[in-house]
């Protein structure tokens, strides 16, 4: 086929893609007269080997971009409700956790690839907030349960996420389309529309894949001002994401192929889907927030690749060349903030630093909302973070190919130089105004600041922090086959890491101009061992000790003048510029078990002791913050998945895992400290502060069957997921990180509470005509608002009866809607 021929084909069926419309895929495999295809296996690349999934000797959930249409998988916060051990903060900071292993600091705990690239966040300053591909013309998605610190290095101490995207082929042509169009009830619809096609420019030597997609999440939270209470805008909080990748697969020899790539994401957040439940009726899905700021966050990332193999005989090799870029804008609402550390200044006991000159002005802000003298009713002071990422990565690797020989191998070399930025600021331009009118003076005089200007570019806070990483590791995996059907394998990587800082630090809040560098090096050593035994081929038990590890960062230097009280109680002279590195070691027992294709099961146990960790800690008066290592934690537990064909024609997937993280010894900033950060047996909890429900639970039934001659089926999904049973460090009353409220006369009350059980429905039917797939869905079927994560503030250390006025998140309202998949 000339290239001509292939583009007129191309275009020919993008048109047909843009006439028709419609809705998810279904596997042409289901059919009322055998079994679906949910019980077939799929192949798997978590030992950087191509292997059934049934014979990795590893905890893992893996999605096809057919059966993430099946079961309306738009990103990974949907992968995570059909995964065991896996939660996500998508409302917040897109932090993965997997088996309890996050982490209120420093970098993050989950290892997150595209194909061979690592795109996760170093985390520099406040709301390291990873990037997550959403799953358009995917081959797959693989979740590794685990420590992954062999194969896949630094930051997979809990586990591993990786996306596989679909190669040019050189001899054949296909093509995938999907549509959708959905509407919120109370909310604005959503709609998406995409196409990808790939095929031979020249047969056997140049093919090429392009795709580009386009999304629109309408928004469902009404804005408005918090002082009027007039709206200010309608459901502000909706979504546009775009992706568009490009590849080529060049041979210019029989046994080499060279692939270059290209992949783009960018996606603009209008604002955040937070409500305020004193102003908001989420039974009748009228949900409003008084921000006095809208958040907009885009979120940009650029991925450009290229990839080599060649084929020598008994050995592959695989050089992965790649330069990620990421630009990123988030951060939070800094009038809130504010108004809750301003208010502390006057209050009942005029602290810590001055009395109003009104007392009658006191609170600004509490559980009824916010209370701005005229005058400062327009005040604001949004608050912006800015997170840039620039990394280049080099990874070689030399394997074996003869998946049936008694030794197979995989050997390799990692080199990555990045550069991290991160800025935080509150834009305060009302501040003397503010100050002058509640104290009669500057807020420059306020802080005691004498620097010329204590409020540069109108910041009262500025937190800037410029790093640069260095890895460069060595690592390799055997596999020994000791007997016919005993494995072992074994492991390691040897890491050598550098990290170099500068930071500066300025505005009145955090005392004036100041500098800081600092350095960490570090030489992590990663091993791995583990024993496979295949009973038969539908058998096999496996275990396996593992090391992960994350590497350390740094902190911006935070003045004594401000934070001196607290270092004293502390036992510290000042906080640390940087902090180490935090490890896990981890026992796995599992078994993966297959009974006449008609029941599939995969089960792991596992132990984790986690050291070092790396937490954020606010100090209590002042209320700035830093990462050091303090903790040691356990987390245990299991993850079961179980596929069963109750009938040829009727599937029950399942998957069901508990989790228990919690700290096994009180953690202090410094030995001999009396301060406890997190006392014995609390949870472990990550940068949103909501521990891992112990409990989640997900169920999907499947039915197909014939309908007027065309496959069809029904699909109903639920997911459960638990109330937390153990304590987080802000609701242990030994803790400095205890928070509460005290009415007179009235015992305390922690103003942190765990969320109540969540569980969320869905139901899909659909039907296949042709190449095309059309199904229509219901999201949250039961139209649950139950509370899913939460903010508050208003606290006032000086007046335990100040109630906290707090601002929730929830699932998206019922949502109905079509969706059409096209595959050639």
């Amino acid at each position: 086929m000339s290239p001509r021929q292939w583009m007129r084909r191309v275009l020919a069926r993008a048109s047909v893609a843009i006439v028709c419309s419609g809705s998810p895929g279904i596997p042409t495999a289901i059919a009322a007269d055998q079994p679906s295809d949910v019980l077939g296996d799929i192949v798997v690349t978590a030992t950087r080997h191509e292997e059934a999934l049934s014979k990795v000797p590893i905890s893992i959930s893996a999605f096809t971009q057919e059966s993430m249409d099946v079961k309306g998988i738009k990103d990974f916060q949907d992968v995570v409700r059909f995964t065991p051990g896996v939660q996500i903060d998508a409302n917040q900071t897109n932090q993965i956790s997997i088996r309890g292993i996050a982490s209120s600091g420093g970098a993050g705990t989950t290892g997150i690839y595209i194909d061979d690239t690592p795109i996760q966040m170093r985390a520099m300053g406040f709301n390291p907030d990873d990037a997550l591909p959403k799953t358009f013309d995917l081959d797959r998605v693989e979740v590794l349960r685990g420590p992954q610190g062999t194969l896949f290095g630094a930051g997979s101490e809990g586990g591993a996420v990786r996306y596989i995207t679909p190669q040019p082929s050189l001899t054949d042509f296909s093509a995938y389309a999907r549509t959708e169009l959905s509407f919120t009830e109370g909310g604005a619809p959503s709609y998406e529309a995409g196409y990808a096609a790939g095929g031979p420019l020249i047969e056997d030597n140049l093919g090429v894949r392009a795709s580009l997609w386009y999304r629109r999440d309408g928004g469902w939270i009404d804005r408005i001002d918090p002082t009027t209470l007039a709206t200010v805008q309608s459901n502000t909080n909706y979504d546009n994401t775009m992706v568009a990748k490009l590849a080529a697969t060049l041979k210019p020899a029989d046994r080499v192929t060279i692939t270059p790539s290209i992949f783009f994401q960018n996606r603009e957040r209008n604002d955040v889907s937070i409500f305020w439940p004193i102003y908001s009726d989420p039974g009748s899905n009228n949900y409003r927030s008084a921000n006095p700021t809208g958040l907009q966050e885009p979120d940009q990332f650029f991925l450009p690749v290229v990839k080599l193999d060649a084929d020598l005989g008994s050995m592959e090799l695989i050089s992965n060349t790649s330069a990620y870029r990421r630009r990123d804008l988030s951060g939070y609402d800094g009038t809130l903030l504010n108004l809750s550390y301003y208010q502390t200044f006057g209050g009942v006991n005029a602290y810590p630093y001055l009395p109003y000159l009104n007392p009658g002005l006191y609170p600004l802000l509490d559980q009824t909302g916010i209370h701005l003298p005229p005058g400062l009713q327009d005040y604001r002071a949004p608050a912006q973070v800015t997170n840039r990422q620039d990394n280049v990565t080099q990874e070689i690797r030399l394997q074996s190919k003869d998946a049936n020989a008694r030794i197979t191998w995989t050997a390799g070399a990692f080199w990555m130089i990045s550069r991290s930025y991160s800025l935080e600021a509150i834009n305060d331009p009302m501040a003397n105004t503010f100050f002058e009118t509640m104290f009669g003076t500057t807020i420059c005089a306020a802080f005691q600041v004498t620097a010329p200007d204590c409020l540069p570019n109108n910041n009262s806070y500025e937190n800037q922090l410029i790093g640069h990483d260095r890895q460069l590791a060595a690592f390799g995996e055997v596999n020994w086959s000791l007997t016919d059907k005993l494995k072992l394998t074994t492991g390691a990587r040897y890491s050598r890491t550098q990290f170099t800082f500068s930071s500066f630090s300025d505005g009145a809040q955090n005392g004036g101009p100041a500098y800081g560098s600092g350095e960490e090096k570090a030489n992590p050593f990663t091993p791995k061992l583990g024993l496979t035994y295949q009973f038969d081929p539908s058998n096999m038990a496996y275990i396996t000790w593992a090391k992960g590890f994350r590497i350390g960062g740094a902190n911006a230097p935070i003045p004594a003048a401000l934070c001196q009280s607290d270092f004293q109680s502390f036992g510290i002279a000042a906080t640390p510029l940087s902090y180490a590195p935090d490890t896990v070691k981890s026992w796995e027992v599992g078994m993966k078990n297959n009974i006449d294709n008609r029941v599939k099961l995969a089960t792991s146990v596992y132990y984790i002791t986690w050291y070092g960790i790396q937490q954020t800690i606010t100090l209590p008066i002042c209320g700035l913050a830093y990462t050091a290592n303090v903790g040691t934690a356990v987390a245990k537990g299991f993850d079961l998945q179980a596929d069963v064909a109750l009938l040829s024609s009727l599937v029950l997937e399942s998957a069901l895992g508990f989790t228990d993280a919690r700290y096994t010894a009180n953690s202090t900033p410094a030995p001999g400290s009396p301060v406890i950060l997190s006392a014995t047996g609390d949870a472990i909890v990550g940068q949103a502060a909501i521990p891992n429900a112990p409990w989640t639970i997900a169920l999907g039934l499947q039915y197909a069957f014939n309908l007027a001659a065309h496959a069809s089926y029904v699909r109903v999904d639920y997911e459960y997921q638990s109330h937390n049973h153990w304590p987080t460090s802000s609701e242990d009353p030994l803790t400095v990180q205890y928070s509460f409220t005290q009415q007179p006369g009235e015992a305390q009350v922690p103003t942190n509470y765990n969320p109540s059980a969540q569980t969320f429905t869905s139901l899909r039917a659909g039907s296949q005509f042709g190449k095309w797939n059309i199904a229509a869905f219901v999201d949250n079927l039961l139209d649950t608002h139950t509370t899913t994560n939460y903010n508050f503030t208003g606290l006032d250390p000086s007046n335990a009866a100040l109630q906290p006025l707090y601002r929730n998140f929830t699932y998206r309202p019922r949502t109905i809607g079509v969706t059409g998949t096209y595959r050639y």
